[in-house]
């Protein structure tokens, strides 16, 4: 198999380690150095971003072999973002670079909060993106086909079927694939903005999406948003089909294996800012089943994982 190393060398190096391969769009996060309002910030921080993608980081800072698949544009951003993967470990040859569409991004507004911590909130410049052009032809890619036939455990999300007809056929045709005991995870990460207009359509695309997967994460509020409740008893009856479910809440997560039920607390952490630490969370979790872990153990990981998210700005896991 083939690996990177911190610095982006290419190592040929035997590996029986489980591999993650995380499929989504990637963009370039430009966050303000000061919190304030936009108009009044002068200077800005260029972070990673993309949720698939900040899961990826996660997972590779807990030691598993993990890919991406996705693209990016033939610019400044695209080829800042493809660095960041191989310095953070993360096999970047599964993303493409469209010659033409640009890398997406965002602009973060930060707000200050009494307890000193900061609410964020998030501009979007992704419309004709490079990655919202994914398609089946992305996932059957020769290098994509390669890791995904390699993965253990293929993780995507409920973003990036709102992305464009040809993302979401994108994700159809990895749902519909032979998984030969791979597992499929699936994050709801609902977001309103990207399915304004069609509302019902996008809540019954996630729905599907969770009930074919394997694993699934759902914060309170998407699960509410989606299933119309934030109880995990209730959105587990409702999803029976996943084996493993976990819902998250802000003091705390709910998860589903077979029969089992579990009950966690969140850590005692420092929060800077909240945006990302689901996603460490998920990688954290991810990373316990991959490592064999129970239940326990594996929410366990995942919290102490998005404690890490927690303390900055950035979005992914430093």
């Amino acid at each position: 198999m083939i690996h990177r190393s911190r610095s982006g060398s290419v190592q040929n190096v035997p590996d029986t380690s489980p591999l993650a391969v995380c499929v989504g769009e990637g963009l370039v996060s430009l966050v303000p150095a000061v919190a304030g309002p936009l108009e009044d910030c002068r200077t800005f921080h260029r972070s990673l971003a993309g949720a698939e993608w900040n899961t990826a980081i996660a997972l590779a800072s807990a030691g598993i072999p993990t890919a991406v698949v996705s693209r990016v544009g033939d610019d400044g951003f695209g080829r800042f973002l493809r660095a960041e993967l191989r310095r953070h470990g993360v096999d970047d040859s599964a993303v493409e670079v469209d010659p033409d569409a640009p890398t997406g991004l965002y602009v973060k507004e930060l707000t200050p909060l009494p307890d000193g911590s900061v609410d964020g909130t998030m501009y979007y410049h992704r419309r004709g993106s490079a990655g919202s052009a994914m398609s089946p032809a992305t996932i059957a890619a020769p290098a994509a086909a390669r890791l995904i036939d390699e993965a253990s455990l293929v993780h995507t999300s409920g973003i990036t079927p709102a992305l464009s007809a040809t993302a979401r056929a994108a994700q159809v045709a990895l749902f519909s694939a032979p998984r030969d005991g791979r597992l499929l995870s699936f994050d709801v990460n609902w977001r309103p903005a990207l399915w304004r207009g069609r509302e019902d359509e996008g809540r019954a695309v996630i729905v599907d999406c969770a009930r074919r997967a394997d694993v699934v994460f759902c914060t309170a509020p998407d699960a509410e948003a989606v299933f119309g409740t934030a109880d995990a008893d209730r959105v587990r009856a409702l999803v029976p089909e996943p084996r493993r479910l976990v819902v998250t809440r802000a003091n705390g997560a709910t998860a589903f294996e077979d029969g089992e039920r579990t009950d966690s607390s969140a850590l005692d952490a420092p929060v800077v800012e909240t945006i990302g630490a689901g996603d460490a969370f998920a990688a954290g979790f991810l990373a316990g089943i991959l490592s064999g872990l129970s239940l326990t153990g594996s929410l366990a990981r995942a919290h102490r994982i998005a404690t890490r998210a927690l303390a900055s700005t950035r979005d992914h896991v430093g």
